[in-house]
């Protein structure tokens, strides 16, 4: 059976938005996930918040796409962050080190409210510029 990961993507105002991934991020998935947090970085959104609560499974290829995200979106001047990270991600991240550079949340809420007080903003409802659910294509098996 493919696997594939499908998102939810918010934007709010002052160039934030989060994306919301559901599924598993393994060596399949991985560059999808890499692939549409950059799409969201290139559109303007220079801070993305990762909410992780509905990821099922998470390898060591989905530690490297954040990884590349997180690389990149410093590389632009913005920011990233994850929210409900899973358990087993939890401890890959704290194993490797990469806790320390990534900050995590216990809730896309608590993400966005560390983000408005790092950022001097408060962490506003959406703005309703956008609020789409994408689905990714599915492989063939």
């Amino acid at each position: 059976m493919p696997r594939s990961l499908s998102f939810a993507v918010q934007q709010f105002d002052g160039a934030l938005a989060l994306l919301t991934v559901t599924g598993e991020i393994d060596f399949t998935t991985a560059p999808e996930l890499r692939d549409r947090a950059l799409e969201l970085s290139r559109q303007g959104n220079l801070h993305l918040i990762l909410d992780l609560a509905p990821v099922a499974f998470c390898d060591s290829s989905g530690l490297n796409a954040l990884i590349g995200i997180l690389r990149c979106t410093k590389e632009t001047g913005g920011s990233l962050a994850l929210a409900a990270v899973p358990d087993r991600l939890a401890r890959l991240l704290d194993l490797t080190g990469v806790s320390r550079l990534l900050p995590a949340h216990a809730d896309a809420a608590a993400a966005m409210s560390a983000h408005g007080a790092a950022h001097g903003a408060a962490a506003d409802p959406p703005s309703g510029r956008h609020l789409r659910a994408v689905a990714a294509p599915q492989d063939g098996p």
